[in-house]
C-alpha cells in the first residue's frame, strides 16, 4: 500500500508517525509545499523514507512569500536528494496572483523549469484550469529529455503527478503524451466528470493518497492520538479510495 501524497511535516509526531507506517508496511510520498516543512523532512533520518520518497517545493498559497534564498534552498535539496521530486505546486483560483502570467503563474514555472532540469517527477496541485497546467508543462518543455539531466544521478522515467486528481476525460487524453501519474483522494470520487474519467485512466497511471495534513487529524479527532491511530485511519481512509475504483 502507497499512500502517494501525505503531509507528514505537518501531522503530529512525524518522525514516530514515518516509523510506524514504514512497519505497518504503508509506503509514502512526504510532500514538503513550504519552506518550514523542508527543514522538518531535513531533520528525519533517512532510513525512515526506505522504500518510500519525498518531494520538495512551494505551494500557490504561499507563492508570495518566496524569496530568492528559498529558490537557493529548494535547488539545494534537490542536488543533495536525487530521487526527490518537485511540489506540491501549481495553480489555485482561492488565493492571489492566479491571473494569467501572474505570480502563480511565475513560480509554478520555475518549478516546472527545476523538475524538467533535474528530470524529477513533478507533483501538481491545480485548482482551477487543468488546460492552462497542461499548456504551461508544454510551454516549459516537460517532462523533457533524459539528456538534460542536470542531476549527477541517472534517473528513470519521470511524470507530471496530478494531484488528487479532479479533472475531466479530456484532461486524461491530452495528458497521455507525458506519462502522466493521477493521483485519486476521495474527493476524485464527488465530481461526475472525474467520476465519468476515472475508468479511462490506465492502471500503471493510477495511484491512491490520503492528502493527510493538519485538517486530516482534527477533522478525524486524531489530534492527541498515538501514530498507531493516525496509522490506522490513514490505511482506512486509502482502503476507502481503493475500494471505490472496485466499485465503479
Amino acid at each position: 500500500m502507497n499512500d502517494f501524497h501525505i503531509h507528514l511535516a505537518r501531522l503530529p509526531q512525524p518522525i514516530s508517525l514515518a516509523r510506524t507506517l514504514q512497519k505497518r508496511g504503508l509506503h509514502f510520498n512526504a510532500i514538503a509545499c513550504e519552506p518550514w516543512e523542508w527543514e522538518i523532512l531535513q531533520k528525519m533520518e533517512g532510513s525512515l523514507f526506505e522504500g518510500s520518497t519525498r518531494s520538495y517545493g512551494i505551494h500557490p498559497m504561499v507563492a508570495g512569500d518566496v524569496t530568492e534564498a528559498d529558490w537557493e534552498r529548494l535547488e539545494s535539496l534537490l542536488e543533495n536528494y536525487p530521487e526527490a521530486g518537485v511540489g506540491e505546486c501549481g495553480l489555485d483560483k482561492r488565493y492571489g496572483g492566479y491571473a494569467e502570467g501572474d505570480l502563480q503563474e511565475q513560480v509554478f514555472i520555475r518549478q516546472v523549469e527545476l523538475a524538467r532540469n533535474y528530470h524529477r517527477d513533478l507533483h501538481i496541485h491545480c485548482v482551477g484550469d487543468y488546460n492552462r497546467i497542461l499548456k504551461v508543462l508544454e510551454d516549459c518543455g516537460y517532462p523533457g529529455k533524459k539528456s538534460n539531466i542536470r542531476s549527477r544521478q541517472r534517473a528513470p522515467l519521470v511524470h507530471p503527478v496530478f494531484h488528487r486528481f479532479g479533472g475531466d476525460v479530456s484532461i486524461v487524453s491530452e495528458a497521455q503524451p507525458l506519462s502522466p501519474i493521477f493521483s485519486l483522494h476521495l474527493d476524485s470520487f464527488r465530481k461526475k466528470s472525474t467520476l465519468a474519467a476515472i475508468p479511462l485512466i490506465p492502471s500503471e497511471q493510477m495511484r491512491f493518497e490520503t492528502d493527510a495534513d493538519e485538517t486530516f487529524v482534527t477533522t478525524k479527532l486524531l489530534k492527541n492520538e498515538s501514530a498507531d491511530k493516525i496509522a490506522d485511519a490513514l490505511i482506512e481512509q486509502l482502503e476507502e479510495t481503493e475500494q471505490l475504483i472496485r466499485n465503479n
